[in-house]
């Protein structure tokens, strides 16, 4: 679970505005703007989790429409990064204790080509019984669900040599990631029991959680500040791009990202 809610339950009045808002729906199958505006007048902030795959796991994009609170939110993640003491547990204490995790699911607008219709993280994702993802996003497109396992690794230290090649905490999580992709090719059935544990009783998940697709498996590996890299530390990030699956980003690279999250309203 994100929160500090169970997203699967409503409260009485919550139920009733929800029953009340898909009423309208069911009755004008082509809404008007103003039925639009109407239905979520009457939908309860709540009911978007509650009608999800997973509703603990929801990003919501109607949440992110009070801007001023992600705005400080991000301010305050910002924060914590610029301290040259903080490590990468305290940004993802941060991330946890303020539930923002709209700053990792924004990855998304940066590289991938789904989310927008749907997007969900999972944080602390076991691989049992050795290996554990720091986050696991899963964002819908057209063409259904993909998956990005995330490892994040030092803000500060090892981050790239000298002349920009990549240092040990890169070489680290790259590291990490061919040991998860080596367990999710032999144990794709351990991660579906994870997802039927976090699905909304009654609902029967699709073909992309049940059976393995690798081309809708992806990784992230997050180290390091912007002035971390330069031009050959750019090109290396583009070639992991391009010849794997994997995506390279700095933690600034998630403040560019939260920052267009947030003015657009959709990952």
């Amino acid at each position: 679970m994100l929160y500090q809610r169970d997203y699967r339950i409503l409260t009485a009045e919550e139920q009733a505005s929800y029953d009340q808002a898909q009423a309208m729906a069911n009755k004008i199958p082509d809404f008007s703007t103003d039925d639009l505006f109407d239905f979520h007048e009457m939908m309860p902030a709540a009911g978007y989790y509650y009608e999800s795959l997973f509703p603990n796991n929801f990003l919501s994009t109607e949440a992110l429409e009070d801007v001023p609170l992600y705005e400080a939110k991000l301010a305050g993640y910002e924060k914590v990064i610029s301290d040259p003491k903080s490590r990468e547990r305290d940004a993802l204490n941060y991330i946890k204790n303020e539930e923002s995790y709209f700053i990792i699911a924004s990855m998304l607008k940066t590289g991938f080509w789904f989310g927008h219709h749907e997007a969900y993280l999972f944080k602390e994702f076991e691989l049992p019984p050795h290996f554990k993802a720091d986050y696991v996003i899963v964002g819908k497109n057209s063409g259904g669900y993909e998956f990005v396992f995330v490892e994040l690794e030092s803000i500060y230290g090892q981050i790239t040599k000298g002349d920009g090649d990549l240092g040990t905490c890169f070489r680290a999580g790259l590291a990490q990631i061919d040991d998860w992709d080596t367990y999710i090719e032999a144990n794709f059935s351990t991660i579906n029991l994870v997802f039927e544990k976090a699905k909304m009783p009654g609902v029967i998940l699709r073909d992309e959680f049940r059976k393995l697709d690798k081309t809708r498996i992806h990784y992230a590996v997050v180290a390091g500040r912007r002035s971390d890299f330069n031009d050959k530390t750019r090109r290396i990030q583009r070639q992991h791009r391009e010849q794997g699956k994997t995506h390279l980003f700095h933690y600034d690279n998630l403040i560019d990202s939260a920052n267009s999250l947030i003015k657009e309203g959709n990952y």
